[in-house]
């Protein structure tokens, strides 16, 4: 089978079970910090599948760019890895409403056990099908590698039954840490970057049609039920332009971009991941329109995103400077850091006048943003 399109497949299926889950994390009850923090295990959760997948991701992304085909073996061990993939968002869910429950602790640490024992046949029949090809053993992929994060797991399972219950919660956020890890050591250039740009693609398309269903149906079929709903179409549209802006971004970078690296991917998967949230903080901000602690996090997470696009630029024009369009398009940060301390500002201004000021700031950064940098990429692609 040609890898294109099984490729295409299985990242869609990626980058769906990591933005649905962001659907099983309950709004808090209230516009405070104390009850925000209350669903923190959930996002933790999230975080730990989002970087679980990601690292699959990145490991398999290595893999086919050194091959064209797979056999049979290889799609139904990886048909089956899927299969377990898809299982995530609905027992991490389970496991962070219950993480004091023995039963969703030891099926959520079973579920990572297999989703790495299944990742690691596909790639054992992967490398027994291409023995000939030299690339692709160039990797040079250790077995012991795959067995340490393994063996963390399963030390999970001993602390789970003997001394502390969320071991294996614990435990799964140290084993895929320690993955990523081993893959940073391995910090070899990307040429081909339209595999990551598609799964950006599909990631931000998905976050885009999740927020909508976020907003409630009107009560009736009259005007003043759909006008009931204000708010909530506000802060859609809000969201909507901020992830349309994060997609605009992309697209303008990897334009004029020749390689990425690890170090890249992870800086814009981390910006993927707190865009994610979007969804969560704009329903709660939009059941809690005039509150400063739901308006905060937003603006919060708006920074964060601003960051990541920060550090993932920073890092491609290390590794490229022979890049002039590169170098010139992002001979300064003057923009990203205007857009960082125009968005503190307003976080402050919200506290002590009007909450809804902070979504109106990043609103405001992202017609900067427009302006300057977006122009100046143009430009210099027209050179």
């Amino acid at each position: 089978m040609d890898t294109d399109r099984f490729e295409t497949f299985y990242d869609a299926i990626l980058a769906i079970v990591i933005t649905i889950l962001v659907l099983k994390i309950p709004q808090p009850l209230t516009p405070e910090w104390g009850a925000f923090f209350s669903n923190f295990l959930n996002i933790v959760t999230y975080l730990i599948v989002f970087l679980s997948i990601i690292n699959i991701w990145y490991s398999n992304q290595r893999l086919f760019q050194h091959i064209k085909y797979i056999n049979n073996k290889a799609l139904v061990s990886y048909g089956f890895s899927i299969f377990l993939f898809s299982l995530f968002p609905y027992f991490a869910s389970w496991l962070s409403l219950n993480v004091y429950s023995l039963t969703a602790e030891v099926i959520f640490g079973l579920l990572m056990v297999f989703a790495n024992i299944s990742h690691i046949i596909s790639v054992v029949v992967v490398f027994g099908a291409n023995k000939s090809n030299e690339k692709l053993q160039e990797l040079n992929i250790k077995k012991i590698h795959f067995i340490i994060p393994l063996i963390v797991l399963l030390f999970g399972f001993i602390i789970t039954f003997t001394v502390f219950t969320p071991g294996i919660y614990l435990t799964s956020l140290v084993a895929v840490i320690l993955s990523i890890f081993y893959n940073r050591r391995r910090n070899e250039g990307i040429g081909d970057t339209g595999r990551f740009e598609a799964l950006i693609d599909a990631i931000i398309a998905i976050i885009i049609t999740i927020i909508v269903l976020e907003i409630p149906t009107a009560v009736n079929g009259d005007l003043a039920s759909l006008l009931e709903l204000k708010l909530e179409f506000i802060a859609y549209a809000v969201s909507f332009i901020i992830c349309f802006n994060v997609w605009n971004f992309t697209y303008n970078l990897f334009s004029i971009v020749n390689k990425i690296n690890y170090k890249c991917i992870w800086a814009i998967s981390m910006g993927l991941f707190f865009l994610s949230l979007i969804p969560y903080l704009t329903t709660y901000v939009s059941m809690n329109f005039n509150y400063f602690v739901p308006q905060c996090l937003y603006g919060i997470d708006f920074i964060i995103i601003n960051i990541c696009s920060f550090l993932a630029t920073y890092e491609m024009k290390r590794i490229d400077k022979s890049n002039k369009f590169l170098q010139e398009a992002f001979q300064n940060y003057n923009t990203v850091i205007l857009n960082i301390l125009f968005t503190v500002i307003f976080i402050i201004l919200g506290y002590f006048y009007y909450p809804p000021l902070i979504s109106i700031s990043c609103i405001f950064s992202i017609i900067v943003t427009w302006i300057f940098m977006i122009k100046k990429i143009n430009i210099l692609r027209l050179i």
